[in-house]
């Protein structure tokens, strides 16, 4: 028994010793190319390396996005994703500099934001698959071209709205921008349906 416990706790140590630190400024740069606001914009990360977001200058954030989203917490657009979000950080002129650490659990692309530079091109990615069609430079591209705002909602929001006899509504004329409580009203009605429906067969 001890000595499986030993073994495990020499594993553990193991794969602490080889997790690595990578570090990502962000606000470094003193020019005003947006683009340049994390450097570097892409890093590769194995699984248990922790991505240190190194706030150094300025009022800047790191918030984990979708790629056809870039300019939206991944959680508005995805309920699945329980992504990072650091809030507004601001280090000053790197007299109050601050980490938000965010250890990587997966090989999966993440893509991530600054709230302040999105719309200008101030986004990044953890483990871009850059063979694939979703590379950096085309999330870039996103964030300018939607300017901050996003053309899809998540779809149970889509399919409630539909679900409910409303007109047909396509989804890129609704905001992912809109208030918090528009996810849970709409959602709320759809359970509220089969409780009234019930109620009536009695």
């Amino acid at each position: 028994m001890r000595s499986v416990f030993a073994t495990a706790v020499a594993l553990s140590a193991v794969a602490a010793s080889s997790a690595k630190q990578i570090v990502i400024t962000v606000g470094g740069n003193t020019t005003n190319n947006a683009s340049t606001v994390f450097q570097p914009a892409e890093v590769t990360a194995n699984i248990g390396d922790v991505v240190f977001f190194n706030f150094t200058q300025g009022n800047h954030s790191a918030i984990q996005s979708e790629f056809a989203s870039p300019c939206i917490p991944a959680h508005d657009t995805n309920i699945t994703v329980n992504g990072f979000n650091s809030g507004p950080r601001d280090a000053g002129n790197g007299t109050a500099i601050t980490n938000l650490p965010v250890t990587v659990t997966d090989n999966n692309t993440i893509w991530f934001y600054d709230a302040n530079t999105c719309a200008e091109g101030g986004v990044g990615g953890i483990n871009v698959n850059e063979s694939s069609t979703e590379t950096l430079d085309g999330f870039r591209r996103n964030a300018i071209r939607l300017n901050g705002t996003s053309t899809s909602t998540s779809s149970s929001l889509s399919a409630t709205r539909t679900g409910a006899g409303s007109s047909s509504t396509s989804t890129s004329s609704v905001s992912s921008k809109s208030s918090g409580a528009e996810r849970p009203v709409a959602l709320g009605f759809a359970a509220v349906v089969p409780m009234i429906a019930a109620a009536l067969l009695l």
